[in-house]
């Protein structure tokens, strides 16, 4: 059986990604646009083929639900696009002849430098941890703003830390500490999301569970915070 190199879903199409897992179990996710299968090396066969049918058709019904127009995904190469609320970054690309990588923001413009020695996908991966990492930096303010604000209106609760993360496997967290992290990917979310999940964290500073109380405090700041869920459960893996 030839498996499919492209899934397209309506007019949107995505890479279609095979990759052998030496464990005995295989799994299927989406990230930037491209639906990576991992087969494992021990499932050959009609066995095989089976699971690259379910993946894909997961896949699809996964990508059919996502509101594309909501959210401008970030471009991370030279010449690239960075969107976020409140400020859009250039993204310009040097290769030298140096030993490490380095990054400059200037009036919107993220420099960076990149050894010329390095190979291409080498340099991929620190292109996009540079400018993650810069743009977190300069929009922290933004959200101890946004934080801050939200705290005053509905909460009136002392917190420590509050900052951006490169986090992919939630959205946000309040630790017992009462430190709060919000995922750096929520700034390409809708502003109406972001703010849901802020206030989903400040919630936890008066109740650390998700009981009654602490869903009728997240209501009473926002009132639709069940379509910021669904949103989130449809879209979020789409985000950075």
């Amino acid at each position: 059986m030839e498996y499919p190199q492209k899934l397209k879903i309506g007019e949107r199409s995505y890479n279609v990604v095979y990759e052998t897992a030496l464990k005995a179990t295989s799994s299927v996710r989406i990230r930037n646009k491209n639906v990576v299968l991992r087969l494992s090396r021990f499932v050959r066969g009609k066995s095989r083929d089976e699971i690259v049918k379910k993946f894909l058709n997961w896949a699809g019904k996964k990508l059919s639900k996502i509101s594309e127009s909501d959210f401008v995904i970030p471009v991370y190469k030279d010449g690239g696009r960075v969107c976020t609320h409140n400020k859009t970054y250039e993204i310009r690309v040097d290769t030298e002849n140096r030993k490490n990588a380095g990054s400059i923001l200037r009036d919107g413009v993220i420099e960076l430098f990149i050894p010329e020695c390095w190979g291409d996908v080498e340099k991929r991966k620190i292109i996009k941890l540079l400018v993650e990492k810069t743009i977190i930096k300069d929009q922290n303010l933004y959200l101890k703003e946004v934080v801050g604000e939200l705290n005053q209106l509905f909460f009136r609760e002392s917190y420590n830390i509050c900052r951006f993360k490169r986090m992919n496997s939630r959205f946000g967290s309040c630790s017992s500490k009462r430190n709060i992290n919000i995922a750096y990917r929520l700034l390409f979310a809708p502003r109406e999301v972001f703010r849901y999940v802020c206030v989903h964290e400040l919630a936890h500073l008066k109740e650390m569970n998700h009981s009654k109380k602490f869903w009728a405090l997240v209501e009473d700041a926002i009132p639709n915070f069940k379509e910021c869920e669904t949103w989130l459960r449809n879209n979020g893996f789409m985000l950075g």
